[in-house]
């Protein structure tokens, strides 16, 4: 047996990825790809649904935005729940729920029905954002957080949500008048295909120490691929019980709590409401078939692809808040150039692909910043707060956007768009103290506790001893 290594399990942990590390964040990320599809598809639904239940505007715009809402109650409901039972468990019951509820989605007979089963499939989706997000931040080499936490999960998003139009789009022309039920069932299958990926997948590690549960800690550090002998505490003394809310906004979290959650909701109002409802927009202002409107909806999904695989590459190589003000500015430019100079000209098209990289660029540091300001055992309570009030916000945005457009036109929505990405970017300049970038999770979350674990195995403190650790 080998002599014990002089860095602890965390700080390894911080720093080696390995190919076990890899999938496993690749398969807590395709998640997203579930998200992205279930949320998107609903434009392309709502395209058939419209005339064939005679829905009126505020009927469709409801169910457009009830997934959204029931995102927003599960991200806090389960938020909360995912920092008491841990990460796992929610992932894996979350996506078995969603599946049932999608393939009833397919066969529902009226509208009353269908509004009900999409917002729980929307409760299904926030829990897995509090859970996987959390996992995904306590697993990613620090080095890398921004890349695999904040940018990847984004990319799976975007490409669910372009396969969706894409869908969206051959249903519309040659499915028929059922074609809208395959569009919602077949977001059944890639739930199954990354349900059956999670289920080997251990618990957080960084989640079981919080709890007390070192040698179950040490035992997923080891599934996860981190060879040899590492210190670890034989017994950690500080799990701490959760008490109200209100904890997620207590010294010394108060700023970065506020900052996460206000940056990370009110964003939704700056791109989300016209990607969300994009082919609505294009059939309005471009006079276009319901076809061609839902396949050039997809123009901004092609430029939230290029937007977060480029933040994949810049996140961890320029700060956070670089980042989210290039993508807040990014996109009000974008704004400014379609109502002015491209107004009415075929220039709109590759502008809205530019909204699209901008958005979905600074929508990636969005995914992150709560998961790595708040310590571990607050963790998906503070991602629940902060995506929660995001998907509130989304829903709220794509409800009232169709009456906005008729009443203010595009021109001035957009601008009223534009400049709440301007007012958040002015705000970011106030976190540069409280930046994550290439710092350990622990420390940017002040997560004293397993800080603890780190001083006192390193130098070997009283009632810490080596721990073996199975090498891969």
């Amino acid at each position: 047996m080998t002599s014990a290594a002089p860095d602890t399990v965390i700080e390894h942990f911080d720093e080696v990825m390995t190919p076990t590390r890899r999938r496993a964040l690749i398969t807590i990320a395709l998640g997203e790809f579930v998200d992205g599809y279930d949320l998107i598809v609903i434009g392309g639904v709502l395209l058939a649904l419209k005339p064939q239940w005679h829905l009126t505007t505020g009927q469709a715009g409801l169910l457009s935005a009830i997934t959204f809402f029931g995102s927003a109650a599960g991200a806090v409901v389960f938020g909360d729940l995912t920092d008491r039972v841990g990460r796992r468990r929610i992932f894996v019951m979350n996506l078995i729920a969603f599946v049932g509820l999608t393939l009833l989605s397919a066969v529902v007979p009226d509208y009353p029905l269908l509004l009900v089963i999409r917002a729980l499939i929307g409760v299904a989706i926030g829990a897995d954002i509090a859970a996987s997000m959390s996992f995904l931040a306590e697993l990613s080499p620090r080095a890398s957080r921004g890349g695999w936490t904040g940018a990847f999960p984004q990319i799976a998003w975007t490409i669910g949500a372009m396969t969706s139009v894409l869908i969206d789009t051959a249903l519309l022309a040659w499915g028929g008048p059922g074609g809208w039920r395959w569009m919602l069932a077949l977001g059944a299958v890639p739930a199954v295909v990354v349900l059956l990926l999670r289920r080997s997948l251990p618990d957080s590690p960084r989640w079981l120490l919080s709890q007390g549960r070192d040698r179950e800690a040490l035992a997923a550090f080891s599934d996860l691929g981190i060879p040899g002998e590492l210190r670890a505490a034989e017994r950690l003394p500080y799990r701490q019980s959760l008490r109200a809310f209100g904890e997620v906004f207590r010294a010394p979290w108060t700023a970065a709590a506020i900052f996460a959650v206000l940056v990370t909701g009110l964003s939704a109002y700056v791109g989300g409401a016209s990607s969300v409802l994009g082919p609505y927009v294009f059939e309005q202002i471009g006079h276009l078939s319901i076809v061609l409107s839902e396949l050039t909806g997809a123009v901004i999904w092609a430029g939230g692809i290029a937007g977060s695989v480029t933040a994949f590459f810049v996140l961890d190589r320029i700060s956070r808040v670089a980042s989210l003000i290039i993508a807040l500015v990014g996109v009000f430019a974008a704004y400014l150039l379609m109502i002015t100079v491209a107004w009415g000209t075929s220039w709109l098209v590759p502008l809205y692909f530019v909204q699209g990289f901008f958005t979905w660029f600074g929508a990636s540091v969005e995914w992150i910043l709560a998961a790595e300001l708040l310590p571990t055992r607050l963790r998906g309570r503070s991602l629940g707060l902060a995506h929660g009030f995001s998907r509130a916000n989304i829903g709220v945005s794509a409800w009232i956007v169709p009456p906005l457009l008729a009443s203010l036109g595009f021109r001035p929505l957009v601008m009223i768009f534009g400049a709440i990405g301007l007012a958040l970017s002015a705000y970011s300049l106030t976190a540069r103290r409280i930046d994550a970038t290439g710092r350990s999770v622990d420390e940017t979350s002040h997560d004293t506790e397993l800080q603890q674990v780190r001083t006192a195995s390193s130098s070997g403190g009283p009632g810490y001893s080596p721990v073996p650790l199975p090498r891969q």
